[in-house]
């Protein structure tokens, strides 16, 4: 568990290194607030585009992409914990966007990064948010 902790932040300081080198600002690294948590808070200089990047790192694609294991349940808890964060700095006048940042590789070797833009479709996770409501009614008997 430790080598998996271990790779999972030096896979998100790689990261922010990348998003920096782009002429990103870093606004912060695993923003927290009770239950929501955001990996990367990046805006640009001119503090208009806002950017919610989850990161994921792995030392091989053996096992499948990084990006794979971003599903939707992630990317709907994504989506709350950016809701929370934009309330909490008041940042509501800025344009938003979803990436995901993959890191492929270890500190002894070499290292691949692959930063897709827009990668959450809004109205796919709204959808889903929508059918897990539509469950959880369903379960407690209240439809």
């Amino acid at each position: 568990m430790a080598w998996k902790n271990d790779i999972g932040r030096w896979g998100e300081e790689r990261a922010a290194e990348y998003m920096e080198q782009h002429g990103w600002y870093i606004r912060h690294r695993n923003w927290q607030k009770k239950h929501h948590e955001l990996d990367l808070v990046c805006i640009d200089v001119d503090s208009t585009i806002l950017l919610f990047i989850e990161v994921k790192t792995r030392a091989s694609e053996i096992w499948g992409t990084p990006d794979e294991a971003i599903d939707l349940e992630k990317q709907s808890n994504i989506l709350r914990a950016a809701a929370a964060y934009i309330r909490c700095y008041r940042l509501d006048y800025c344009q938003i966007r979803y990436d995901t940042i993959s890191v492929i590789g270890t500190p002894d070797s070499e290292v691949q990064i692959i930063h897709k833009e827009n990668a959450f479709d809004v109205t796919s996770l709204f959808l889903y948010q929508e059918q897990q409501k539509w469950q959880r009614k369903k379960r407690s008997g209240t439809w």
